[in-house]
């Protein structure tokens, strides 16, 4: 395959690795260039790291959230390190960090498509993954970076756009990343089954799962279960925000391969023909 690799924009430090990490790890493995954008600086995440006093890691947490996402990249085997866009965390929808004017909600759409912009020109992915419309599960962040990645994905290919920020570059494939909820449905049976409780609720018909993405609009299914054990020790570096209790961490072997062995995406468009189904972000590209 000719050209650049994957790019997956993301909100905050430790998403990368919760929906990209298997994605990410085979790239890398496979010897393809794999890179992170990384939206907001995670100064508000939830501190729950064992050990860790909240009032002391508090004024610092931008800093270590930096130091774990260098650790998961590497954990993940990318050769490229960090890039962040340089905007605040937002926190949850409704919270005063909302309304702070260094906030990537409160961000001018303009500065930061052209931010966004000249990561993709001087990277040159072939591929790009964002955020559904809805980010997932309605995070400000998330909206947020679905809105600059899907309009940067585009601009980017457009000369006439942000002239400064280096020439012209379309990426061939663009993806939202997503979680069937087909998923959700079978992790709530097996944890129930095992007498644990689920994050995502009792509900055990898909039809009836308010979060996650309908199974009919997945186009791309990518078998990641190999790259499990890299994913989960990437999660691990995540130490602030992941405690030894999370149940990232703590799923029956069996159960995890059914949950986070496939990640799954939604294709927005692609510039190559694509077999149906997908079962890998390059196909129309090897």
């Amino acid at each position: 395959m000719d050209g650049g690799g994957l790019l997956c924009v993301h909100a905050h430090p430790d998403d990368e690795t919760i929906t990209t990490g298997g994605v990410l790890a085979r790239a890398a493995e496979e010897g393809l260039p794999a890179s992170v954008v990384t939206c907001t600086d995670g100064a508000l995440g939830e501190i729950v790291g064992e050990g860790m006093d909240p009032d002391e890691v508090r004024p610092r947490l931008v800093e270590v959230r930096r130091a774990e996402l260098v650790a998961a990249l590497a954990v993940l085997g990318l050769q490229d390190g960090p890039r962040f866009l340089g905007y605040r965390d937002s926190g949850m929808m409704g919270t005063e960090g909302n309304a702070d004017p260094r906030a990537f909600w409160q961000a001018d759409l303009d500065d930061a498509v052209g931010r966004l912009v000249a990561q993709i020109r001087a990277l040159r992915p072939r591929v790009v993954v964002t955020y559904d419309p809805f980010g997932g599960y309605g995070h400000p962040d998330h909206i947020q970076t679905h809105r600059v990645g899907l309009l940067a994905a585009e601009a980017a290919g457009l000369p006439v756009m942000y002239p400064d920020a280096g020439p012209a570059w379309r990426p061939d494939k663009v993806y939202y990343s997503a979680l069937p909820q087909s998923t959700v449905a079978e992790a709530n049976r097996q944890l129930a089954q095992a007498g644990l409780v689920s994050p995502f609720g009792e509900e055990t018909d898909a039809a009836m799962i308010p979060a996650g993405t309908p199974d009919e609009r997945i186009t791309t299914r990518v078998d990641v279960r190999r790259w499990l054990p890299r994913k989960q020790a990437a999660l691990r570096a995540h130490a602030s925000q992941i405690g030894p209790d999370s149940f990232f961490l703590n799923f029956p072997e069996e159960v995890a391969e059914g949950i986070f062995g496939r990640e799954c995406f939604v294709r927005f468009r692609s510039d190559v023909a694509v077999p149906e189904p997908e079962d890998d972000l390059f196909a129309g590209l090897r």
